[in-house]
């Protein structure tokens, strides 16, 4: 071994450490930039379970197949019902039920179509945060949405409930149709 590296050997040894190290720390911030405004860490309640989540109780979810009057379903396709229910214990936070997605085959993920079809307007499609409002509900309520789901789709689902102060964790309730 020549002088040089005998000299420098605790140096190289340095840099071997940190410079993998300082990638890693750089990739991990950047990561974490973007990931922290999506849903990245979910609070999971298995089927018929609530799940606790931000000082919020949220279930358990249920899933009904239903048939909505003067709604025929795209050919191939069938509505969900979602409901949860929901109890802020009394805090004004808001919450958005972001979708349906199938936990085992394809992993598909459905938005709600409760604009989309003729929904009763007065049912909560999510938590509204504004105690001034006079649909802001007193005490423990229910979500109601609807889904247009393929035909083959039978469970288990997740039900993805999102706070946004509290990003990037989530809710996922766990149904079957």
């Amino acid at each position: 071994m020549s002088a040089w590296w005998r000299s420098n050997r605790r140096a190289l040894l340095a840099l071997v450490v940190v410079v993998p190290l300082t990638a890693g720390v750089f990739l991990g911030w950047e990561w974490w930039k973007v990931a922290r405004y999506e849903p990245t860490f979910p609070t999971v309640a298995e089927q018929g379970r609530a799940a606790d989540f931000a000082d919020i109780t949220f279930g358990p979810a249920t899933a009904t197949e239903v048939s909505l009057l003067g709604v025929t379903a795209p050919e191939g396709t069938k509505f969900l019902w979602v409901r949860v229910p929901v109890d802020r214990h009394g805090a004004a936070t808001g919450c958005t039920l972001t979708g349906l997605r199938e936990l085992g085959g394809q992993g598909r993920f459905w938005r709600d179509e409760s604009k989309t079809v003729d929904w009763d307007y007065r049912r909560y499609t999510a938590c509204p945060n504004d105690r001034r409002s006079d649909l802001f509900p007193r005490g423990a309520f229910q979500i109601d949405v609807p889904f247009i789901v393929p035909d083959d789709v039978e469970g288990p689902l997740g039900v993805e409930l999102v706070i946004p102060d509290e990003l990037p964790g989530y809710v996922r309730l766990v149904v079957v149709p």
